[in-house]
């Protein structure tokens, strides 16, 4: 469009250079000099405005194509999300900005970019390094020093085409007329998360709109709305990937995937729901309502995503709808001693400072399987002992494997409360650079690979350091006569658990490192009462 606005710009000014002072010389002599100079300002005018608009396209289309040699995704969409802000701001306010407003922005552009650009050295080796190894850490730098130069060069660009764009503006004689305030994109709630289409079809509702933008980061992000509910402390929203939950006073957000919520259940009062988290286990979050009315709502909503959820209902109703904090304390069948009070994953703390007790991965599993192999479900730390021990799997890992020799690791326990015995039949790393090892509690009879009521196993594997063609990841994969399990050290709907035929299996602990390293995860599986 570069070429086409100069030839319409200068177009404009030749032809009022020309016109205005034969129109003027009809009229009389002076008429003929008003018109000349007319005739003059507009074809400099249109020349000027015709150059500043051309080099502003043009500098807006280099830009285009140099902020991809920043191989920066988050930077690109940054950007593409506050030009349409800008955008949006601009077309629906009605007073006139000024030079030092188009100065501001301009400022604030460039300010911004270096900012990228400053902590892309700091982040992006350390983020191809957990990838791809020691060669993706040379990658990281090498594309962290090209967004050190070419991020500032676009928000120079950026700086320049909104600066261009005010002075052609102010120079044209052609004003455009401020536009009214827009409303928010209309929010049709969905009937179904399996049917993206399925949707209702509802008046205006301005609350609901402004639901749909925050999820949608303002269209900026992949995220679809599907219903809100106002409670007395919260803003309940529910979209395709999100839980959301605003504070009213505070107006903080709280956002989990579907996937880090483990169930949900009707208490008194409101509704409970309990998420999975990274370093204190199961925890629960308790939203009250004014009516029945809204909770049947509120239940409704989170019952549409119940799929997604990390349990099953069937398994929340009998022994995950209590507090997490009261787990411990369920009859749970073929546990000999009463257990203490404690919460998968509330071990979860770093211990990066203790003493590095085994030599190499071998040794770490065997020192393991010797404590493991003693413990039995008659005392009464039985549970949080075990757990100890998955956490120290992790943590001791963690010391062997540092730098660029890191390795990420899965250890994955699973208690029997069946009440009988259950059959091992298949484990094994679909992915990954070890066996898959079996660390069980005396219970576990080896011959006949039969883990006996109340006992417990951990399940420890780890992958290839990463690299350019393996990003090294570890997918672990269960099968026992009572379920079968997909398990992996990333977040994915492709970890799951599912009960056969008469059993019933949950998560009680689902924790995996926000940047990928190790993962550690907890199941039970139960008999169907």
């Amino acid at each position: 469009t570069a070429p086409a606005d100069f030839i319409s710009n200068v177009g404009t000014g030749v032809r009022d250079f020309f016109y205005e002072p034969i129109n003027g010389a009809v009229h009389g002599p002076r008429q003929f000099i008003e018109g000349l100079e007319a005739g003059t300002q507009s074809l400099a005018r249109g020349v000027f405005v015709g150059v500043v608009r051309g080099a502003a396209n043009v500098t807006e289309l280099v830009n285009a194509n140099l902020v991809g040699l920043t191989a920066d995704e988050e930077y690109i969409d940054e950007r593409k999300a506050h030009q349409r802000l800008l955008t949006d701001a601009l077309s629906r306010g009605n007073t006139a900005r000024t030079f030092g407003d188009s100065l501001h922005l301009a400022g604030a552009s460039v300010a911004r970019s270096f900012k990228s650009g400053a902590l892309g050295i700091l982040e992006q080796p350390a983020m191809y390094a957990s990838k791809h190894g020691p060669v993706g850490f040379l990658q990281g730098v090498g594309k962290a020093l090209v967004g050190a130069v070419v991020k500032p060069v676009v928000g120079v660009g950026d700086a320049a085409v909104l600066v261009m764009n005010h002075m052609s503006d102010a120079t044209s004689t052609q004003r455009v007329l401020p536009k009214i305030p827009k409303r928010l994109r209309r929010a049709l709630p969905n009937n179904s998360s399996q049917k993206l289409n399925c949707v209702r079809l509802m008046p205006y509702d301005e609350r609901a709109a402004k639901a749909q933008k925050i999820v949608t980061g303002g269209e900026s992000l992949d995220d679809v709305y599907y219903g809100h509910l106002q409670i007395p402390s919260h803003l309940i929203i529910a979209s395709q990937q999100c839980l959301w939950a605003i504070d009213r006073r505070s107006r903080e957000p709280w956002c989990a995937n579907w996937e880090e919520v483990s169930h949900f259940s009707r208490v008194e009062g409101g509704v409970r729901v309990v998420v999975f988290s990274s370093n204190a286990g199961l925890k629960s979050y308790t939203f009250y309502v004014d009516n029945q009315d809204d909770a049947t709502k509120l239940y409704d909503l989170l019952t549409m995503h119940s799929e997604k959820m990390g349990n099953s209902s069937e398994l929340s109703s009998t022994l995950l709808s209590t507090k997490p904090e009261n787990l411990s304390r369920h009859a749970i069948p073929g546990v000999k001693s009463r257990q203490v009070n404690h919460i998968f994953g509330s071990c979860n703390i770093d211990h990066s400072g203790q003493d590095l007790m085994a030599k190499d991965e071998i040794d770490l599993v065997e020192q393991c399987f010797t404590r493991v192999k003693r413990m039995g479900s008659e005392s009464a730390t039985f549970f949080k002992t075990l757990d100890e021990e998955a956490w120290h799997l992790v943590t001791t890992w963690g010391l062997l494997f540092t730098g660029l020799s890191s390795k990420r690791c899965l250890v994955a326990g699973v208690i029997n409360g069946t009440g009988g015995p259950i059959q091992i039949k298949s484990t094994k790393l679909v992915e990954g650079g070890s066996p898959c090892y079996t660390i069980p509690t005396k219970e576990f009879d080896p011959v006949q690979g039969v883990l006996h009521a109340g006992g417990c196993i951990l399940f420890f594997g780890w992958g290839v350091a990463p690299n350019l063609h393996q990003d090294g990841n570890v997918f672990m994969s269960l099968e026992t006569n009572g379920f079968v399990s997909n398990l992996a050290t990333f977040k994915s709907r492709d970890t799951f658990a599912e009960a056969m035929p008469g059993y019933q299996v949950g998560f009680l602990e689902k924790s995996v490192d926000d940047s990928g390293w190790w993962a550690k995860m907890w199941l039970i599986v139960k008999r169907k009462s």
